[in-house]
């Protein structure tokens, strides 16, 4: 099924806002249940820009985020691979709405929460007996893009003394998940290897102890990695001398693949503010593989 898809930083997928209002009755100090069988997503689209073969060299040495995003202004139609929500993007403003979906499969199955288990060798799940489906969102119509998350991706290099440099890469991410009745999940910290296109090395990561708690109805999933690496030396020169001549920099740019960031993964139940949503830049297939299905792939 189209839904099948790995969720996180290889799913992760989608979106804004999550909407659900909180509401308290006049003289009453009580809180209104959340709604969570409705889920809303909006706000302002921006596009992301992280081609580490034709970046501004001369910002990046000065610590500037590499990074870049630019305010999205066009219409965009949006797809959630047969979930049952709808939207669209209207002069650059995401608006989305789903209510219980319509295709739920086993929590461990076809991209619901079978990418923990990648993990966490000791992942538990309170019920194995719980349904569930992930907003993945796709820009079928798109030739430029591929799809949208709601997230922050930076990359910054910053001096640490003559000639000593440090890569420092921060990605927050937001994935909202919907579950058919109250789910539990642990598991004890671990470590594991998480791979990007878009960075072109892979991060070593320890993953925090998990405990989350999602209820029935829409949740939102938050992941944050933060993870460094010393540049290595023959690589400092190479840097140095792009941003001399950041007119012209070499055709493919330096080899970055020397880089192994170690850092931290930690994940929580909510929806934090301050994460854009963000168009992905498409990853067209050759023409030979017309045929592939080809998913966003996220930060």
């Amino acid at each position: 099924m189209k839904q099948g898809k790995k969720t996180s930083f290889y799913l992760i997928s989608a979106v804004l806002t999550f909407a659900l209002v909180l509401g308290a009755c006049p003289n009453d100090t009580s809180t209104k249940p959340k709604d969570t069988s409705v889920l809303k997503l909006s706000g302002q689209v921006y596009i992301l820009n992280t081609d580490l073969e034709n970046i501004d060299y001369a910002a990046l040495m000065t610590g500037k985020n590499i990074a870049k995003t630019d305010i999205y202004k066009e219409n965009l139609d949006i797809d959630d691979g047969g979930l049952g929500g709808s939207g669209k993007i209207t002069k650059g403003k995401l608006s989305y709405t789903i209510g219980v979906p319509l295709d739920l499969s086993p929590i461990n199955e076809d991209g619901s929460l079978d990418y923990l288990k990648e993990r966490y060798s000791s992942l538990k799940f309170s019920s194995e007996d719980v349904n569930a489906a992930v907003v993945v969102l796709e820009t079928p119509d798109s030739e430029e893009y591929s799809g949208l998350f709601k997230g922050l991706l930076g990359i910054n290099l910053e001096s640490t003394g003559l000639l000593q440099m440090t890569l420092k890469i921060t990605i927050k991410m937001v994935n909202y998940i919907y579950v058919d009745s109250d789910l539990k999940i642990t598991a004890d910290a671990d470590s594991f290897e998480y791979e990007n296109d878009e960075l072109g090395f892979p991060i070593v990561l320890t993953s925090e102890k998990i405990n989350l708690n999602l209820k029935k109805g829409w949740n939102a999933l938050y992941e944050e990695i933060t993870a460094q690496s010393d540049i290595p030396p023959e690589l400092i020169p190479i840097l140095m001398g792009l941003v001399q001549d950041s007119q012209n920099p070499l055709p493919q740019g330096p080899d970055l693949s020397a880089l192994r960031p170690t850092g931290n993964l930690k994940m929580s139940v909510g929806d934090p503010d301050k994460l854009n949503w963000t168009l992905l830049p498409s990853q067209s297939p050759d023409d030979d593989d017309d045929d592939d299905d080809i998913e966003p792939q996220y930060p």
